[in-house]
């Protein structure tokens, strides 16, 4: 079957959405499949394409990224995808935005309302009444939300829901029900016992200057105010000075811009027991040496920072607005309410930095982790795909 996946731009080293859709293209080729990645601007084409072992291929086809406003570039991107699928060439169309004519469409990023009604969520009362004033100026949004509401009012589209979140929204905001499928995001992990995990952790944690018993707490984000950083180190602070035998340290790995929170937490005087790193490659070294994941995330359809730890057997605290807090529920981690109750993600860090509670919650990361693979998430795309073609 000849696939095209359809992404606004291929970058995988930039993680995320364009990592997971290369993973899930070479994946896809894996298993014999020729798949074809279409969007504005990608990587050169031998950085990304590579030869399946059963034949399959994927080439990364950058259609040109044309016009002055986003929403004409979206306008044009569009019409160009559906030129370059409309001589049936392609068994499916799978977009990851809202394309009409695809086949799957699949919302990496939330449907556009539940994006906007997060951003809202975030703010002060101040800042809300100004996003609401000027939402008309929106020109981005808007352009999308058309796109999305023209896509979900096709009952031939799958809709791909990358979490239960995610299909609420669907249901709530478009009144989507039927063709929804949940399809959890996966992610590629190196095997959790691989031995130079223990080096790993050992050589990071004594970098830190920590002792074996102390807790390490990772972030792992590249929008730092999106993941709830601020209200991590607020958390954090609690959780240390709550109990003079604690000791430990927050790292938050991937932010590009810090100052801010480098002050806040020197503000709480704790600002020697926060580290912030920038965006690396190794990034599993990181989970090798942490003890727990933090990431307060105020929207996430389904994130991959949460699923990594999880295979790795870490457990996780995180919100009731990430999807991917939906695989904590058999004791793989804690899901709090809201960034702003640190209080209770205080308290869930108490919880976990005991070891011997750990070891339970790790053990359920353990049995959940088969459930995580991108081969899990390939095969519940198959099927889908020749779902549609009956």
């Amino acid at each position: 079957m000849n696939v095209a996946l359809v992404i606004e731009r291929m970058d995988p080293a930039r993680g995320g959405r364009e990592r997971s859709t290369a993973q899930i293209a070479r994946a896809l080729a894996a298993r014999g499949h020729d798949v074809d990645v279409l969007c504005q601007s990608g990587v050169e084409l031998d950085e990304l394409s590579s030869d399946g072992p059963d034949g399959g291929t994927v080439t990364c086809r950058p259609l040109g990224r044309r016009g002055a406003t986003y929403p004409r570039r979206l306008e044009r991107f569009v019409a160009d995808v559906r030129r370059a699928t409309a001589d049936g060439a392609y068994g499916v169309v799978h977009a990851t935005l809202p394309i009409p004519g695809a086949d799957v469409y699949q919302p990496r990023g939330g449907t556009v309302p539940a994006q906007a009604a997060a951003s809202l969520r975030r703010r002060c009362l101040p800042a809300r009444a100004i996003a609401r004033a000027t939402k008309p100026l929106n020109r981005r949004r808007a352009a999308m939300r058309r796109l999305e509401a023209q896509v979900m009012a096709d009952p031939r589209v799958a809709c791909l829901a990358v979490s239960r979140m995610v299909a609420r929204e669907m249901r709530e905001h478009y009144g989507r029900r039927e063709n929804v499928h949940v399809v959890y995001n996966a992610v590629d992990a190196p095997n959790a016992d691989d031995p130079r995990r223990s080096d790993w952790r050992q050589q990071l944690r004594f970098r830190l200057a920590m002792a074996p018993r102390d807790t390490l707490f990772l972030t792992v984000a590249r929008n730092l105010a999106l993941k709830g950083v601020d209200r991590a180190i607020e958390a954090f602070t609690r959780w240390l000075y709550a109990a003079p035998q604690r000791a430990g340290r927050l790292i938050v790995v991937g932010g590009e811009r810090t100052e801010r929170y480098r002050r806040h937490a020197g503000l709480r005087d704790v600002g020697r027991f926060v580290g912030f790193v920038e965006p690396t490659e190794t990034i599993f070294r990181w989970y090798a040496a942490a003890d727990v994941c933090v990431l307060l995330s105020w929207y996430d359809p389904c994130s991959r920072v949460v699923l990594e730890a999880t295979r790795w057997g870490i457990p996780s605290i995180t919100t009731a607005s990430n999807g991917a807090g939906e695989v904590l529920t058999d004791g793989a981690g804690i899901v709090v309410d809201s960034p702003r109750d640190v209080r209770a993600v205080a308290e869930a860090m108490g919880t976990l930095s005991d070891r011997d509670n750990r070891a339970d919650y790790e053990a359920a990361c353990r049995a959940v982790a088969p459930r995580l693979s991108t081969e899990r998430h390939v095969d519940r795309l198959i099927e889908i795909y020749r779902r549609g073609k009956r």
